[in-house]
């Protein structure tokens, strides 16, 4: 528990109206998606880098721990006050601060909504691929520590490939900026790698450059199902050495489809083994002709089923199916545990197979 003189110094930061201590709220920053709880003994609410730099240094003083935290969407406990302490919320350094369309970067506070900045990004013909699961409530600092990367890393990488510069608290307070704002950027240590994915632990981000693509002219969703695992495990094999590099290609396996099958089409739901969710984006004409080269491999091995998106909201809705299996999951099994691999894209019908045996 906090002393009545720590209390106090927080008031003083960040003002008495960005702190709390009771136990109603605490209660909502003591859990992230593991589904752990550890009750922290105050969440403060600050504004600027300059009022995080005046807690830590009071947390050095005083010796209690500091968490920082974004949305509490993190499936790996970064978020959570194992000790209690104090909760540094960023969910209120939430503005995105520039996007410079010559340029193509932004400036971002790390409480942005991942899902809100790709819209804004969009609405300016800009694209920032990295897109997790959780993208319409995660943050931008969340993803940063976390290095998120979603289902468009297959072609465009994760977060920490758009991360040209930070400004970050250190443990002890001071400021620093890292990276640059440019395209190329080659001198000194890259401190801003060493700080993506560091999970909070070297620092708090307060700011972040972020790189920008010029927005795909079209997309091409498909849906294919297979009555066989190991046919659409070897589908995968034969749409990477096409050549063709999807800008997704999403395994989904037979329990996976059943925890999420009311939001296929209802005769997408019956007796599937393995389905593909598998993305192409680009120029206009060109995926066209990619998304019917797929189609042809898919039907070439076997799946007994491939829907082409007609349209926007049915793309959505095949993306929507996606994104619930996580949260489908744990309703099933509420004590699963997640985890990533990584294996070269030639590797990934191995992978898929060896997780049946």
């Amino acid at each position: 528990m906090l002393s009545q003189n720590i209390a106090k110094e927080l008031n003083n930061i960040a003002g008495k109206e960005n702190i709390t201590t009771s136990r109603e709220d605490l209660i909502c920053y003591s859990y992230d998606a593991t589904n752990q709880k550890f009750l922290p003994d105050a969440v403060v609410f600050p504004k600027s880098a300059e009022e995080i730099s005046l807690i830590l240094k009071l947390a050095n003083r005083e010796a209690f721990p500091v968490i920082p935290r974004g949305a509490g969407s993190g499936f790996s406990g970064g978020s959570l006050p194992v000790e209690g302490g104090v909760v540094v919320s960023l969910e209120r350094m939430n503005k995105i601060l520039k996007i410079d369309t010559d340029n193509l970067v932004a400036i971002v506070e790390p409480g942005v909504v991942t899902g809100d900045f790709q819209e804004e990004a969009e609405n300016m013909g800009l694209f920032y691929p990295p897109d997790p699961s959780s993208l319409k409530f995660c943050t931008i600092g969340g993803n940063i520590a976390e290095c998120a990367g979603g289902p468009r890393a297959v072609k465009y990488g994760v977060t920490k490939d758009y991360v040209l510069g930070l400004e970050v608290v250190l443990p002890t307070g001071e400021i620093i900026n890292t990276g640059v704002q440019t395209a190329k950027g080659v001198v000194g240590y890259d401190l801003t790698k060493l700080i993506v994915g560091s999970e909070g632990t070297l620092g708090i981000v307060t700011k972040a450059v972020l790189k920008l693509l010029p927005l795909p002219e079209a997309t091409k969703t498909m849906f294919a199902v297979f009555s066989d695992m190991r046919d659409a495990a070897n589908t995968v094999s034969k749409i990477i050495s096409s050549k063709i590099i999807p800008s997704t290609l999403e395994f989904m396996d037979k329990e996976s489809i059943g925890c999420v099958a009311g939001y296929l089409p209802p005769d997408l739901s019956g007796s599937i083994e393995a389905a593909l969710l598998i993305e192409v984006d680009g120029d206009k004409d060109l995926i066209e002709k990619e998304a019917l080269l797929i189609r042809g491999i898919c039907m070439e091995n076997s799946a007994t089923d491939v829907r082409i998106a007609g349209n926007r909201q049915e793309a959505k809705a095949l993306w929507q199916a996606r994104r619930a299996i996580s949260p489908s999951m744990a309703k099933l099994k509420p004590n699963k545990i997640n985890e990533d691999i990584v294996v070269p894209r030639s590797k990934i019908p191995d992978a898929i197979m060896g997780t049946r045996d």
